[in-house]
């Protein structure tokens, strides 16, 4: 009974020490953005695939228009990593995003109208404008 409980004992030594070697080199997850409440609209806003060389028509649409209660989501098509950030407080619900690397993503929920002109902190040359709007009420039947 003793040998058995030696060897199960090295086995968990085992283990434990090989799962803890196991996480030091991995990258840890950014955090989750919370999900939006239920019946949010998501307005996707993208960085486009050469923005660097695209100026102001780095993100489509020009000027970029969200309304009041969407879900803003920035994803970057680029192939290079990117950073947005407000030149105001007009829309205060955006004021930078973190570092975008390819294929990244992140979010804001609009709470306020308002209109911000925005650049890319990395490529200064990215520039875009930022319009943030009361939703037309629909007709009444």
């Amino acid at each position: 009974m003793s040998v058995l409980r030696s060897v199960l004992g090295a086995i968990t030594m085992v283990t434990i020490v090989t799962a803890a070697g196991c996480g030091s080199d991995s990258v840890p997850l950014p955090p989750v953005a919370p999900a939006p409440p239920p019946g949010t609209v998501t307005a996707n806003v993208y960085i486009l695939p050469g923005a660097t060389n695209l100026g102001p028509n780095a993100f489509g649409d020009h000027p970029l228009v969200i309304y009041k209660g969407e879900r803003m989501q920035w994803r970057n098509l680029d192939q290079t990593t990117h950073a947005l950030a407000a030149d105001s407080g007009g829309v205060p619900d955006f004021l930078k995003t973190d570092t975008l690397a390819p294929g990244a993503e992140q979010s804001f929920i609009m709470t306020r109208t308002g209109t911000t002109t925005f650049h890319c902190t990395i490529h200064p040359g990215m520039t875009g404008t930022l319009i943030v709007q009361e939703q037309a009420q629909q007709a009444q039947r």
